[in-house]
């Protein structure tokens, strides 16, 4: 920042100086003061800009200040009891594109570093040229990786290193290999969190899904970034004693055909004692082998009555924000369809769980319905845009199949519920709801980040351990436009493309027709339009 600043006005100043001393008489001494003005200037913006680098403190002017340090970064960061060790494992000689990864990770470190106080310590080493070094990243973790490096007349493949551990008392963390930095703050704080924390709080797991375990039916990668702050277990539906006292929230993914009376009264004491729980139900389940499904109400609904919310038995469908899908075309060849009962959920604003979260994929989707009452607070979490309808009944899972273009609004995907102040309904615990069983699984996560973030922001907030949702939100990619119709679409586009120049065009026309006009007036000088006037 400093760097172009005062690269910008020493130009601006030598322009200035220029164009100034042609008005002034050379060898006088207005035009001396004036090269020496500009010499003092020109002269102390260059020292400036050498020792710019070394002038600290940063001007973020990203929407929520993206590339600065968070809040729950700094938090934990002032919150050590210990010291924590930052070992980076980093070759001299990177590609030009890793570098810039360098800096970044720099810049992360020594915010840290100054918001711990004392506390973080940051030892950076070249194991290429240290054999202990060498030896001590490999028994960190750090493994040598290979870099392309193009030269002036061929390819080179080289070996570095560039990855880093986190050491807390006689535990570490590592990260091998930093192949991006968009994620990077996240990931050591959750790091620096799991190694510092004394005890983890237990989770509990409900699947009730049909293939389980095969073709990606699985939670493994949600599991995996839990893990490093909660302690997840198994909870089955056959023995309500598995729901132990010690889980306070608990994840349900799936449609079970029913609920044994025990297991039904279990959940009802877990909830009015205070539990927890992010459900993960559909109104209509697709099991991918038949081209249609019929809508049933789900059996958690009895169960979330006292919430006042509901999974309704229908699939939505948006004719404007969906996803696009292969399809076999004429002649066999592949065609790009929009498929609209595949959604584009947007997150709503305002809330802690969606906040920084970008569009989550929620493939056959059904709506969630608020029941009368009081006692609890339903806040949206996920909606679809102002283009989706209802499809109830036997529905036609077809892509090509003709979607009604009646009665359509903004649905809700989800909703989270907390208990009012004086609630008497008998729920002491939160809700997050989602229409969706299989949105965060495996299968679909591995392919949409969102959707595992979403996830992962859901549980720190039933679990009331909210300190690494606003790190881990961060997203520092654009925002998708979502459009109405594709006619506006295409009108947006072409607007850009043809209407912009179209109007530059017309105001030099403009400006050149009012430029002739002006030319043929006669000239006439104040003195005799003053005389005329008398």
């Amino acid at each position: 920042m400093i760097y172009f600043v005062s690269l910008a006005a020493i130009f601006l100043a030598l322009a200035y100086g220029t164009l100034l001393g042609r008005k002034l008489a050379r060898g006088q001494a207005p035009s001396h003061r004036l090269r020496v003005g500009v010499l003092l200037i020109v002269s102390t913006l260059v020292v400036v800009n050498l020792l710019g680098g070394y002038i600290g403190g940063r001007l973020d002017l990203t929407p929520g200040r993206l590339y600065t340090l968070s809040s729950g970064s700094r938090t934990l960061a002032e919150s050590l009891d210990d010291l924590v060790t930052i070992k980076v494992f980093a070759s001299k000689e990177l590609p030009a594109e890793v570098s810039l990864l360098e800096r970044d990770l720099t810049d992360l470190l020594r915010d840290l570093r100054g918001a711990g106080k004392g506390r973080i310590r940051v030892i950076q080493t070249d194991p290429g040229d240290d054999i202990e070094a060498r030896r001590e990243a490999r028994s960190l973790g750090v493994n040598p990786v290979q870099f392309n490096v193009v030269g002036r007349s061929e390819l080179q493949v080289k070996e570095g290193y560039f990855g880093l551990v986190i050491q807390y008392a006689d535990r570490s963390y590592p990260i091998p290999v930093i192949q991006r930095t968009d994620d990077l703050e996240y990931r050591i704080a959750a790091a620096i969190r799991s190694l510092t924390r004394r005890s983890k709080p237990v989770i509990g797991l409900v699947v009730a899904m049909d293939d389980w375990g095969r073709e990606g039916r699985t939670l493994g990668l949600v599991q995996q970034e839990l893990s490093r702050s909660y302690t997840v277990v198994p909870v089955s539906l056959d023995d309500p004693a598995n729901l132990a006292d010690s889980i306070h929230t608990i994840i349900v993914a799936g449609q079970p055909d029913s609920l044994l009376p025990a297991v039904h009264r279990r959940f009802v004491e877990f909830f009015r004692s205070g539990g927890s729980a992010l459900i993960m139900t559909s109104g209509a389940p697709v099991d991918g082998r038949t081209p249609q499904v019929s809508g049933r109400e789900p059996v958690w609904n009895e169960l979330l009555a006292p919430f006042r919310v509901k999974v309704r038995p229908d699939l939505v469908y948006d004719l404007a924000a969906n996803q696009i899908v292969p399809m076999p075309g004429e002649g066999g060849a592949q065609v790009l369809r929009p498929y609209p009962l595949w959604l584009r959920a947007q997150p709503a604003s305002g809330t802690i769980v969606t906040d920084g979260v970008g569009e989550v994929s929620l493939l056959w989707s059904s709506s969630i319905d608020t029941l009368p009452g009081q006692g609890t607070t339903i806040t949206p979490l996920l909606l679809s845009s102002r283009g989706a309808g209802l499809a109830e009944g036997s529905i036609d899972l077809d892509p090509t199949r003709n979607y009604p273009e009646t009665d359509l609004r903004p649905r809700v995907l989800s909703v989270m519920v907390q208990p009012a102040a004086g609630d008497t309904s008998g729920v002491g615990g939160r809700l997050v709801l989602v229409g969706n069983m299989e949105f965060a699984t495996d299968r679909y996560a591995s392919s949409a980040a969102e959707n595992g973030i979403f996830v992962l922001n859901a549980v720190d907030w039933l679990a009331q351990d909210e300190a690494l949702i606003g790190i881990r939100s961060r997203d520092r990619r654009p925002p998708r436009l979502v459009f109405t119709s594709p006619v506006l679409q295409q009108g947006i586009k072409y607007a850009n493309v043809v209407g912009i120049p179209l109007l530059i065009a017309i105001g030099g026309l403009f400006h050149l027709v009012g430029r002739r006009r002006r030319s043929r007036t006669p000239w006439q000088s104040s003195e005799a339009s003053t005389g005329e006037s008398a």
